[in-house]
């Protein structure tokens, strides 16, 4: 009986492994731009799957895939395409570009380019990407975000400033970068709730020349929210509540084992142990435990917006509490920002901005 349902077993597999590979077909073909000009390192994959190649010099690619499979094809600047094999052989595929990244607005220092005509070094951290990071001040929002900029923490304290260098550090004394909140020179980022910005870019080479020799360092551009013309009134609100601690704690010894080790050098010098009843130490006392606390930090922002045919308006309020994992209520930051801008087109030609900041 044994011998029987192993054959049948045996039969079951081989036959759906047959039909397996009976469906298989080698799919060749070749992948272009729309002008034809072939694209190297185009990534081939089968949906679904890991399984997948990568087209050669000459655009080129072949690969074992199932007959009713989908081929993926994905291109740096190129949009991804999708296309169904169907038992198909050849597959020739034009790639299309994807001009929306290309088409993003980037503030440069006279004026506004689109991200494809720059030719200088010009980094943007958009307001998506600072959401997503909930910072306290404005420098962790470009904290290991922007190439070339470092970041570097003057204090642990709640709330403390940071030292920013944009591509390295200059001879003549001081390595502050400009800094311009929607064209207003600023000194301290403190002032600036991370949540009313749109966009930060950070001009790193001769782009920043307009501003003259305080760009020496680089030019840190913010530009803050605003209304949208023709919108009705919207109130958004966001706020979150977090705890904070020490991310490790360094490892040590409690009091007893402190006292083996003591009393271990003792014996090895030939001289009697200072700890000869180990059980009267116990745990003793660990002082990271002491030192280091859970700390609270909540953060509250409420933005009031809108526009009409020629205008546009918003006004914004946030609150940030924060207190330290070192001395919790005792180090305690806390920030309250207001904010309101109007913009007005007078002319075509014409237009009225105003931006105010309360901190």
């Amino acid at each position: 009986m044994k011998s029987i349902l192993s054959l049948i077993l045996f039969g079951l597999l081989t036959s759906g492994l047959f039909s397996q590979t009976g469906t298989d077909v080698r799919v060749t073909g070749t992948v272009t731009d729309m002008s034809g000009m072939p694209l190297p390192g185009v990534n081939v994959i089968v949906k679904g799957t890991s399984t997948g190649t990568s087209t050669d010099f000459d655009g080129l690619f072949n690969l074992d895939v199932p007959s009713s499979s989908t081929l993926v094809f994905s291109f740096l600047g190129f949009q991804t395409q999708e296309i169904a094999v169907n038992g198909t052989a050849d597959l020739n595929v034009q790639l299309v570009e994807d001009t929306s990244t290309l088409d993003e607005v980037v503030v440069v220092g006279y004026g506004t380019q689109k991200k494809k005509e720059i030719t200088g070094a010009v980094s943007v951290v958009g307001s998506e990407t600072i959401e997503e990071q909930n910072p306290v001040r404005v420098e962790q929002a470009l904290q290991g975000r922007v190439a070339g900029v470092n970041i570097s923490s003057n204090s642990g304290s709640p709330g403390s400033a940071s030292t920013i260098s944009i591509r390295g550090i200059s001879t003549n004394g001081d390595n502050r970068p400009l800094i311009l909140v929607d064209g207003a020179v600023i000194e301290d980022l403190s002032v600036i709730n991370p949540n009313d910005i749109e966009s930060i870019n950070v001009l790193k080479d001769a782009t920043a020349g307009i501003y003259g020799v305080r760009a020496a360092n680089g030019v840190i551009l913010i530009t803050t929210k605003g209304g949208r013309k023709n919108s009705d009134l919207r109130v958004d609100v966001d706020t979150y509540v977090g705890l904070q601690e020490t991310t490790r704690k360094l490892p040590v010894l409690n009091a007893t084992e402190y006292g083996v080790i003591i009393n271990e050098a003792y014996a090895a010098g030939n001289q009697a142990p200072p700890f000869p009843n180990l059980a009267v130490l116990g745990q003793g006392t660990n002082w990271q435990d002491e030192v280091f606390r859970q700390a609270l930090l909540s953060d509250i922002n409420a933005t009031v917006y809108g526009g009409g045919e020629k205008s546009a308006y918003s006004v914004g309020a946030g609150y940030l509490d924060q207190d330290g994992i070192v001395g919790g209520g005792a180090v305690n930051f806390n920030r309250f920002t207001g904010r309101g801008s109007y913009d007005l087109d007078i002319l075509d030609n014409l237009r009225f901005s105003s931006t105010a900041i309360y901190t």
